[in-house]
């Protein structure tokens, strides 16, 4: 099922910075299109907007914490009060937390909030709003965490896993254009939690993919209706490995992670 953005209405979580706000700025400037933009600070959200120039009235800002349920309702309820029906909901909102073995049940519970929960509440109350737009989409963004795991980020794949299987099951269920994204390793603002000196973030990042030939490569398979779409060298060569070796390549992968000797890695 091809799918043309030209000139639609899409809510992006994580809109702010990283992937989310790459893609706002693509869907903008090239397919003319109004971005309803979510994130917890209204303050990157109008820096951001402030970016855009002369067509900063094409970017929305809406702050609120996307991984409270309460929020989505009440957003929903405006969106029918005002007689808006956007067309996609695009979900990048997401937290990377610091590379690290043995996370407490707490923090796991933070990253599902964020990773999954989120997700599961947008699509949940969307969805009969974007059915309202005759041309609706939902794009969930995983990781290619979720293609391969490996060591010191435990919470985070299985939250990754859970929003990759979340979305094929939904897109079971509806006739609309379901798909789901798995980027490797990019270079977004994801990174600074890892609470690594500047050096080895910068030696790490060379590695990384660029946001933007990212964003042209999803939109490109996303206008094709692909429903899956993993992006990134990193991510095709963990999704071959595991397919290849299921019970050796995390372990390979965890190794190789761990004899780099970066700060980002000491503790997995």
């Amino acid at each position: 099922m091809k799918y043309d953005f030209k000139e639609k209405t899409v809510i992006i979580t994580g809109a702010s910075s990283g992937i989310g706000k790459t893609l706002a700025f693509k869907l903008i400037r090239d397919y003319g299109c109004t971005v309803i933009a979510i994130a917890r600070n209204e303050e990157r959200l109008r820096g951001a907007k402030a970016e855009l120039e002369g067509l900063s009235e094409k970017y929305v800002v809406t702050p609120f914490n996307a991984s409270v349920e309460e929020n989505w309702v009440n957003f929903a309820r405006d969106l029918e009060n005002s007689a808006t029906y956007p067309h996609v909901l695009i979900n990048c909102a997401g937290v990377l937390p610091k590379f690290r073995s043995n996370q407490s049940t707490e923090e796991i519970k933070k990253i599902f909030d964020i990773n999954f929960f989120s997700m599961v509440y947008s699509c949940s109350v969307l969805m009969p709003i974007l059915k309202k737009s005759g041309k609706g989409a939902i794009i969930n963004v995983s990781s290619a965490s979720a293609l391969c795991p490996f060591g010191g980020v435990s919470g985070y794949t299985a939250s990754k896993v859970a929003a990759e299987r979340y979305t094929y099951a939904l897109s079971c269920e509806t006739d609309m254009l379901v798909s789901c994204i798995m980027p490797g390793f990019t270079k977004t603002d994801i990174m600074k939690n890892q609470g690594a000196k500047d050096s080895d973030r910068r030696l790490f990042e060379k590695i990384c993919a660029d946001p933007e030939k990212s964003v042209r490569k999803m939109l490109r398979r996303l206008k094709r209706g692909k429903r899956r779409i993993i992006v990134g060298a990193d991510a095709h060569l963990m999704n071959i490995t595991y397919k290849l070796l299921p019970n050796r390549a995390p372990k390979i992968i965890t190794w190789f992670l761990r004899k780099t000797k970066l700060d980002l890695f000491k503790e997995i």
